[in-house]
């Protein structure tokens, strides 16, 4: 039975991802950019034409992205596809091309992999209860309720691949798995995020310190040699990287951009800093990027801290800390506030470790601030990122779910191709149809849900 949810679980998450694939984001271009110079040119120089404007290295008479090279090379492969694809139907170059391949992207890589990562997260939570209703709302609230979902459909961005490698190789470090697949899981998540060395050193203390509580001293040696061979794969690839374009290992495109600013500013910045209160207050509860209004059931993350939940177990301890960590290391952050954006997106990571320790919170208020939280990122999925919350939501209430792939074909590709005009498009029948189908696919666990339900009221 367990086997047969884990596929439902897959199948929803991976149709509604794909549902919610938009066309653009706000920093889409700075990765399609690189792809473009990586897969046709084999360097990630950026190329006449570029579309990007954000965080640019200028070096060299030559112009780069700011971003690990995590994202190109992952994306490449399909990029190469698309591009055969798109010679076949006679597409162009430009506005429609790309995207079309920022849906391909969100439908190809994001969906299948949260996917993966919402079975690893509801495997996960057996190690907590055995309570079906209560996984299956906290699966589908941290897909559907939490930044995730947004940060999955709007483009291109970082942060939900960061997340998936890590919450991976934590599930492998839990479940005692060879060192060699937890090292490339955190070497991916190294790859795509630079920042990720604060989450990956946390997951290796902890990873550690099972290992010493095990007393299995020569099983440790060994598989430290084996997380380190298959970390030491990535990080050889950031630093060929790193060489290729600021010419030292050990600098990143990152640092030396940072460095540039700082050159040509009078106020001297720094990457990180003491973190300020109005920090904080933005972090916490402002409609501008406060996770406990982006993400409601960060509440019952605290009245789980508050009950002391951490003294049940190792797990739920290091959840508590691994979220500390990861809050004071975006506060400190001179970008802190993520720019143009929709919450505090570099809390992402730190998602799936709010989440656990929710399941020994009362499954009624477990629904009701689920609800609240697939509202609020639902309404973010459906419009444009602001920088205060309500106005999303307003925007949500006034004019319903939007699905921006439909409405980008509607709006341009039927009168740029067809010489069609709409004035409108609903999504409504889309969402039926869909719920329909979905229904029909949970529809005998439902049943069997109920039985059990009364099987236990009448023993």
């Amino acid at each position: 039975m367990i086997k047969h949810i884990s596929h439902k679980i897959f199948i929803t998450v991976f149709i509604l991802i794909a549902l919610h694939a938009s066309p653009d984001g706000p920093q889409t271009s700075r990765y399609t950019d690189s792809i473009h110079s990586f897969v046709n040119f084999g360097t990630f120089a950026l190329q006449k034409g570029y579309r990007s404007h954000i965080d640019i290295l200028l070096l060299n008479n030559n112009a780069y992205s700011v971003i690990p090279p995590g994202i190109p090379i992952l994306l490449a492969p399909l990029y190469f596809l698309h591009q055969m694809l798109m010679r076949l139907i006679g597409i162009p170059e430009g506005e429609v091309y790309w995207s079309i391949f920022d849906i391909l992207s969100n439908v190809c890589v994001s969906a299948p992999l949260l996917g993966i990562v919402a079975v690893i997260m509801f495997k996960t939570l057996d190690y907590f209860t055995n309570d079906l209703v209560k996984k299956l709302w906290l699966v589908f609230t941290f897909i559907f309720g939490s930044l995730v979902f947004f940060y999955s459909t709007n483009g291109i961005w970082s942060h939900v691949y960061t997340m998936s490698f890590i919450f991976i190789a934590f599930y492998l470090i839990i479940h005692q798995a060879n060192g060699f697949f937890i090292g490339l899981s955190l070497g991916f998540a190294q790859m795509v995020d630079y920042i990720a060395i604060v989450p990956i050193s946390l997951l290796i203390g902890f990873w550690i310190y099972l290992m010493i509580k095990e007393r299995n001293y020569t099983s440790m040696l060994t598989n430290m040699l084996l997380l380190l061979f298959g970390y030491s794969i990535f990080v050889g690839i950031i630093m060929y990287y790193n060489q290729s374009i600021t010419g030292s290992v050990l600098q990143t495109p990152n640092s030396l951009f940072l460095k540039q600013l700082n050159q040509e500013d009078s106020i001297q910045k720094s990457m990180f800093m003491v973190p300020s209160l109005g920090t904080i207050w933005g972090l916490t509860f402002s409609s501008f990027r406060g996770i406990f209004l982006y993400f409601p059931m960060s509440f019952l993350f605290i009245g789980s801290f508050v009950k002391k939940t951490y003294q049940k177990n190792n797990v739920i301890l290091f959840c508590f800390i691994f979220f500390a960590f990861i809050f004071v290391l975006n506060a400190s952050y001179y970008a802190w506030s993520g720019d143009v954006c929709f919450g505090p997106r570099h809390l992402v990571v730190a998602t799936p470790f709010i989440l656990l320790p929710v399941v020994y919170s009362p499954l009624k208020y477990i629904k009701l601030l689920g609800v609240l939280s697939m509202f609020i990122n639902l309404a973010g999925v459906s419009t444009i990122p602001s920088n205060n919350l309500l106005i999303n939501i307003a925007m949500f209430l006034y004019r319903g779910p939007l699905l921006h792939w439909q409405d980008y074909f509607y709006k341009v590709i039927l009168p740029q191709y067809y010489n069609i005009h709409l004035s409108s498009m609903t999504p409504f029948f889309i969402y039926l149809a869909i719920g329909f189908v979905l229904y029909l696919m949970w529809k005998p666990s439902i049943n069997q849900q109920d039985v059990l339900l009364k099987d236990r009221l009448i023993s």
